[in-house]
């Protein structure tokens, strides 16, 4: 069988996610956690919600692993999540980004197959119209990237991005 392209690979630093789950409308709740975060200089590096009017909303955020302590202090305070709503945290996960070329249905479904294959865990997926992005378990991101290489062809001139930097708000504001 002929191996899909794909443009390229982008690997995440370590992060932790949080799943916020309710029965309540989750506009308010994503509005509310996004400005609480950002108040307190938390980036968000990974989003994605979930609304069902039958069941139940769902909110999923990754944050840098360094703040899961942060993070997770602010949402129990009082008054952060609505009556009935949940917080799960999974400590230690990554983000893999594959950059599909014109394919990223069929990216998606080889994707997941062939983590399965290899025990990978998908903990999130979230699709743009340039990148398909996958939530595992760190511990097996480099794993990951072995998987999608010899899965996948990619330009022979690439190789995966892998950040050496963690950006963080700053306090300190320049004038003109």
């Amino acid at each position: 069988m002929e191996k899909l392209k794909i443009g390229g690979l982008k690997q995440s630093l370590e992060l932790c996610q949080f799943d916020l789950k309710g029965r309540n409308s989750s506009e308010k709740i994503v509005s509310r956690v996004t400005k609480l975060l950002a108040s307190h200089k938390i980036n968000i590096d990974f989003l994605t919600c979930n609304p069902n009017s039958t069941r139940y909303h769902q909110f999923t955020f990754c944050v840098s692993q360094d703040k899961v302590f942060d993070t997770s202090k602010l949402l129990k305070a009082k008054g952060v999540l609505p009556t009935g709503w949940e917080m799960d945290c999974r400590e230690h996960v990554g983000i893999l980004t594959v950059f599909p070329h014109q394919s990223a249905l069929n990216i998606v479904g080889a994707i997941m197959i062939a983590w399965a294959t290899h025990s990978i865990p998908m903990y999130g997926l979230s699709t743009s119209l340039s990148a398909v992005s996958f939530v595992t378990d760190y511990r097996l991101i480099e794993k990951s990237v072995e998987v999608i290489q010899d899965s996948f062809l990619l330009p022979e001139n690439r190789s995966p991005l892998k950040p050496e930097l963690r950006y963080y708000q700053s306090d300190t504001v320049k004038g003109r």
